[in-house]
């Protein structure tokens, strides 16, 4: 919900890489070919509060100055050629104007609890019509304080792939399906229950969804992120610490954190290239979980080398280019 050089995620944690494919194809908003993309509008869902009545924290824009300032006007105009960010994104909440990807998260041994998974990737539709990098809305969305809602419309669209697919085949498996959590859902006084009423409403077992966290936000917000695991695991959600050692090699925060997965970070995967520090990092965090029962996913995974590497270390799951490219979800076998 980084920028990692094989992701694409639905936030400024990680959103704007070349991990949504730019060479996917545009799907229909009106007509997905899954049939599921598209998710059904609540009710509740009302237009973002105007910056006047501003009720909670997802809705509180932090405010860009300077070059960062600059960087959002350009990239607003590139994305919609008018002045009003804003409604451009409403309108892509509302008429579904967003498109998911899903790139593999690939079990390196046979017999994982969790043999089908996938990361959650989101790209804006007008980014592919403009020949635009992946993710640059991101930032937009971010200075208006709309990550909250972005993040439970791809809970919904997710859920509702997740349904149609249980509907067509109910004796088959539902993969997990890892969403990333932004800063400002974290921090939200109602993302939370927005994520319950979407469980609810969309009947699939809770247990198809595996909420990433950013290793930033754990540390930064540490009440929010353990408020968050506590209300969602016992319904059956599962929870990934992402990009771990982005900030610092430490497990102090993860003591009252009961997360599922920890996902290492890119950059220390990158290293294992370059000498014998990398592997040798990659194998004490590996040891630590195990011994602790979280298991590990390595992002970043471009060749059979390092692929070769962390089969030999024991790392439990791989993700990168060298594994798969991200792809519409409606292509999931």
């Amino acid at each position: 919900m980084t920028a990692p050089e094989d992701k694409s995620k639905n936030s400024p944690k990680g959103a704007a890489s070349p991990g949504a494919a730019k060479d996917a194809p545009t799907l229909p908003p009106a007509k997905p070919p899954d049939g599921g993309t598209i998710p059904p509008t609540r009710s509740k869902d009302a237009p973002t509060i105007p910056p006047g009545q501003l009720k909670d924290v997802d809705t509180i824009p932090p405010r860009a100055t300077g070059g960062q300032a600059l960087y959002l006007r350009l990239m607003t105009e590139q994305l919609t050629g008018w002045d009003d960010p804003r409604a451009m994104l409403e309108r892509a909440l509302r008429e579904n104007l967003f498109l998911l990807l899903a790139q593999r998260i690939l079990p390196l041994s046979s017999g994982k609890p969790d043999p089908s998974c996938y990361e959650i990737l989101l790209r804006l539709k007008q980014e592919e019509d403009s020949m635009l990098p992946p993710g640059g809305f991101f930032d937009v969305a971010e200075s208006l304080g709309m990550m909250a809602k972005i993040d439970r419309w791809v809970v919904r669209a997710v859920l509702a792939w997740c349904a149609a697919r249980q509907k067509e085949n109910p004796a088959k498996p539902l993969p997990m399906m890892c969403v990333n959590v932004s800063t400002a859902a974290l921090r939200s006084t109602s993302f939370l229950g927005a994520v319950r009423e979407e469980l609810q409403l969309a009947g699939v077992p809770p247990r198809v969804l595996c909420f990433e966290i950013n290793e930033r936000d754990v540390i930064e917000h540490p009440a929010a992120a353990r408020a968050l695991v506590a209300a969602l695991k016992p319904l059956g959600c599962r929870f990934t610490l992402d990009a771990f050692g982005s900030v610092r090699v430490s497990f102090s925060h993860l003591n009252d954190l009961p997360v599922d997965f920890l996902k290492i970070d890119g950059v220390i995967i990158e290293t294992m290239q370059q000498g014998p520090l990398g592997a040798a990092t990659v194998k004490a965090i590996n040891i630590v979980c195990k011994e602790v029962g979280i298991r590990t996913i390595a992002e970043f995974v471009e060749t059979k080398k390092t692929l070769d590497k962390l089969r030999e270390i024991g790392v439990d799951y791989v993700q990168g280019f060298g594994i798969a490219r991200p792809e519409l979800i409606g292509k999931i076998a």
